[in-house]
């Protein structure tokens, strides 16, 4: 069923010497429920805020669904609704990647650009998907809540401390 699949909470993520990441396990979890038992993370960029998405492969359906339910009430409405365009803007930015069994995977370099990651990341779970971030982007938005804020500058200034 997949109305259970439901991300929350937050975790760090630190680069390994190749350049993986390492998806937390209760998220792992889910985004392999929510890709029908494999081990695929569809990520994406955030329309709104500067870091990246995740989700399983099953939210794909779900945002074609909603598009396609959009159109029908503009419809019953007598109002017009670029299905096209809304498809346009949403499904080219979606790639699907592996991770192994231990949640390792590589984040697009794209992605990583565009979102300012580069050796850490900061998980955050918000229903549907999670948020990808850069954990000194997160501390500085403007949208970020005080605790995880308060986590982000705790993680960054123990990793300044412990660089040489």
């Amino acid at each position: 069923m997949t109305s259970s699949i439901l991300f929350s909470g937050n975790a760090f993520s630190l680069a390994d010497g190749k350049g993986r990441f390492v998806l937390p396990l209760d998220m792992r979890k889910q985004v392999k429920l929510g890709s029908g038992g494999e081990n695929r993370l569809v990520t994406s960029f955030h329309g709104k805020h500067p870091c990246a998405t995740g989700f399983g492969t099953i939210f794909r359906q779900q945002q074609e669904d909603a598009i396609a339910a959009r159109a029908l009430a503009a419809m019953t409405r007598g109002e017009d609704y670029d299905e096209d365009g809304a498809r346009e803007k949403l499904f080219p930015l979606m790639d699907e990647i592996n991770f192994d069994d231990g949640g390792r995977f590589f984040l697009p370099e794209d992605l990583k650009e565009v979102s300012g990651i580069s050796d850490a990341i900061f998980f955050v779970g918000v229903s549907r998907y999670i948020q990808l971030w850069d954990p000194a982007a997160y501390e500085a938005s403007p949208d970020g809540h005080a605790l995880l804020k308060a986590k982000c500058r705790r993680f960054l200034a123990e990793r300044a401390e412990a660089r040489p």
